[in-house]
């Protein structure tokens, strides 16, 4: 009895380990309970870097095993890529943490747009060097930007949803919920193609600054 308990117990464990599984009612990108590290990201996924030195690792923070961002005048994230559609998948699910914001980070002007987590949906078109949305996720440094929207300052076809910001709730997990299809079609004003990929980033290199974040996991589901 107890071999066959432990051995549910360790498949359970080895599906939530391998993002991008369909299955129904949820999509899972990554659960980072049981974490490989390959090349600086974890395994599946893929560490990009703009500029300085990125700092990621597994770690404990609680009860909950997650990976751990540590920008420092920096700007760098791990990206996943996988191809859904968002009419069977249209809701994204997360859950993350904050611990330190960049000082004077504010996403509406570009000497100041660092953030300290932010949360990118991939929607590429052909090219998709210079033709991919973004539906972006931020926690924000500056409070009084809390639930607003706008266009990157930086990059056009990226549109941001300001979910969490300021020092309010630092050191909390928070568990978040977005429509992302009602989301693109309110942002870009049609509807969106499929889903390529998602990529959670951190910087602080604009106010040349230290920001830190925790994610736990990311997953799609039907409602």
């Amino acid at each position: 009895m107890k071999k066959a308990i432990w051995g549910a117990v360790a498949a359970f464990l080895l599906v939530w380990s391998i993002p991008g599984i369909a299955e129904n009612p949820i999509f899972r990108v990554g659960r980072f309970d049981i974490v490989k590290m390959a090349e600086g990201a974890p395994e599946g996924w893929t560490l990009e870097v703009k500029e300085g030195e990125p700092a990621v690792r597994y770690e404990k923070s609680g009860d909950l095993s997650c990976l751990y961002f540590n920008a420092q005048n920096s700007s760098f994230g791990i990206k996943k890529s996988f191809e859904l559609d968002l009419r069977e998948y249209p809701f994204l699910n997360w859950k993350w943490k904050v611990s330190k914001v960049p000082e004077k980070g504010d996403f509406q002007k570009k000497e100041t747009d660092d953030q300290a987590a932010q949360l990118y949906v991939l929607f590429p078109r052909f090219p998709a060097k210079l033709n991919t949305d973004f539906v972006a996720y931020y926690w924000d440094s500056n409070p009084r930007n809390k639930g607003r929207e706008g266009t990157s300052v930086v990059w056009s076809k990226c549109k941001i949803i300001v979910l969490q910001a300021g020092k309010e709730r630092l050191n909390q997990w928070m568990s978040e919920k977005r429509n992302v299809y009602e989301d693109y079609k309110k942002l870009f004003g049609k509807e969106p193609p499929n889903v390529g990929g998602v990529a959670f980033y951190i910087n602080s290199q604009r106010t040349r600054s230290e920001a830190e974040a925790y994610l736990h996991e990311i997953y799609f589901s039907k409602k």
